[in-house]
């Protein structure tokens, strides 16, 4: 189910179930002339979409508008880059009303530059930020100083945002990620084919395209998405049993 779709009563219901939230993460960036801008965010949303339908879940509406460093393309090319620290702020006041609404678990889901680039790291640094916040809201100065935490008031506090990557280990083989080449391609060819378009490849195509290689945009297919999309599902729904209501 998905938190824009929900009326106050069935969001009351899913927080008192203890239903975790999904929040895909990703950027508006160039992935090669056959690709859209897009495409992290979109590939999230997919695998999103489909883990909802093995666990009960709810998925936020995403985070579109990640950091990129401009590492392949300007805005020329559709390459979009905010201001790191405006997105932080905007993460954490997100976050924490997401935490006020009342959700127990909430794991960010990204696809961009790995997990220790910018995007990651703003959400890893507002969940660290919002964990000692909580704690001083709910238990003052001295928290931990005044007695040991019981197993709920850790959850509460340290437990309850998780940062992932949309390819866990458990996924990985088969999948993988590159940057518009022959992983990313075949994964949207499983999800979204109809905005892929390989005739779009020649030979001006940038490098991460891989052209010319075995392994290359233009020999992505379908079927190794399926793949690799299935493995990322399965990784999650076990994830998402893992963490629990």
């Amino acid at each position: 189910m998905y938190l824009k779709h929900l009326h106050p009563d069935q969001l009351r219901d899913a927080v008192t179930r203890g239903l975790p939230l999904l929040v895909p993460a990703g950027c508006i960036e160039c992935h090669g002339p056959h690709l859209p801008l897009g495409h992290d965010t979109l590939l999230v949303e997919e695998i999103c979409a489909r883990v909802a339908q093995e666990v009960e879940c709810v998925i936020a509406p995403s985070f579109d508008y990640g950091p990129t460093g401009y590492a392949v393309s300007g805005p020329e090319m559709g390459t979009l880059d905010p201001d790191y620290t405006a997105f932080g702020l905007y993460v954490k006041s997100l976050l924490r009303a997401f935490c006020e609404m009342g959700f127990r678990t909430i794991v960010v889901i990204i696809l961009h530059q790995g997990m220790e680039a910018p995007l990651a790291l703003a959400f890893k640094k507002a969940a660290a930020e919002l964990a000692f916040e909580l704690a001083l809201e709910k238990r003052s100065r001295g928290w931990w100083g005044e007695r040991p935490l019981s197993a709920e008031e850790n959850r509460e506090f340290w437990s309850r945002i998780h940062v992932r990557p949309l390819i866990l280990p458990a996924a990985s083989p088969p999948a993988s990620g590159d940057h518009g080449g022959y992983y990313e391609t075949s994964f949207l060819l499983a999800t979204r084919p109809e905005l892929v378009d390989q005739g779009k490849l020649d030979q001006h195509a940038p490098w991460y395209c891989h052209l010319g290689e075995e392994k290359s945009s233009a020999t992505a297919h379908a079927e190794q998405g399926r793949t690799m999309v299935e493995a990322c599902v399965r990784a999650w729904v076990e994830e998402l049993q893992r963490l629990g209501p």
